[in-house]
């Protein structure tokens, strides 16, 4: 193959470039700081760096949801508290009126105030949560307490529950619905039936109540520690979260961006490349056969 002048300026043209362009992309990351302006660059690697973004979108979508379950969570721990502390008043009512000592005086007063006490508890169980029910079930838009004496019962009793995704696939009950809170636990039926002997007025009856309301405390009980079990769920999956974003964030990282002191040596080593080569080609294309005959 016959070399000519012409072809040794194409290639050095070439040659320097393309040292150039490793100089340019070389001085582009170092002042960015990522790897990559095209998805061309290395497309497996810009794959991964997507991926790695929706990730971590989806990490701050379950986190906003645990903060709502466990707001929800508080509010209905602080109902819980409140109607613990109603069903105590109620059996020191009944403890007390089903004594000799009561009179139909006292008892009429006591059914009065047993009264206000299931006003209290229909208006926790109708509580709200911004703007739907928190014990609604899977229907928050109904008060699923009707208030209206002496029924003092679900129109339509509430069912299933508000639930939400924590992280993949897992779902999680934010709180109970009003049938479980009052109808299942007891605790309407208990104070109906406190009201009811007092109005009649028959001592054994106020007694036998003192039981009933005894077991709505227990399962009272029983509600705040599935609730503290569910509560203690929330941070595990808070905390694992958090240690996946990490990993996520120094993968994506190391993905896409450059490490700054690599980056500038990468640079100077680049620069001093491409004037090496600038002044070899700018010797060797200088020379024609003219140089030798004189």
């Amino acid at each position: 193959m016959r070399i000519t002048n012409t072809i040794i300026q194409q290639n050095a043209k070439l040659a320097l470039q393309q040292n150039l362009q490793r100089v340019a992309r070389a001085q582009t990351q170092s002042s960015s700081g990522q790897r990559f302006e095209r998805f061309s660059d290395d497309p497996q690697a810009q794959s991964n760096v997507m991926q790695s973004a929706s990730s971590l979108r989806a990490l701050d979508q379950y986190r906003r949801n645990i903060n709502d379950a466990t707001a929800r969570a508080n509010q209905e721990d602080g109902v819980l508290q409140r109607l613990t502390d109603l069903l105590d008043r109620a059996r020191e009512i009944a403890v007390q009126q089903g004594s000799s000592t009561a009179t139909p005086s006292t008892r009429a007063s006591a059914q009065a105030e047993v009264d206000g006490l299931l006003d209290a508890v229909v208006q926790l169980g109708n509580t709200k949560y911004g703007d739907g029910y928190l014990f609604g079930g899977d229907n928050t838009t109904t008060a699923p307490v009707s208030n209206a004496p002496p029924f003092y019962t679900t129109p339509t009793a509430p069912s299933g529950a508000h639930t939400t995704e924590i992280a993949a696939g897992q779902l999680f009950k934010s709180n109970h619905n009003a049938k479980e809170l009052l109808l299942d636990t007891n605790v309407l039926q208990s104070l109906k039936s406190l009201s009811a002997a007092l109005g009649s007025g028959n001592v054994t009856a106020v007694s036998t109540t003192i039981t009933s309301i005894t077991d709505a405390q227990s399962s009272l009980q029983s509600m705040v520690s599935d609730l503290g079990a569910r509560v203690n769920q929330l941070d595990v999956t808070g905390a694992n979260l958090d240690a996946l974003e990490t990993n996520l964030k120094t993968f994506k990282s190391n993905l896409s961006e450059v490490d700054q002191a690599e980056a500038l040596t990468d640079l100077v080593n680049r620069q001093t490349a491409y004037q090496s080569a600038m002044l070899a080609t700018s010797r060797v294309i200088g020379l024609t056969l003219t140089d030798y005959l004189k």
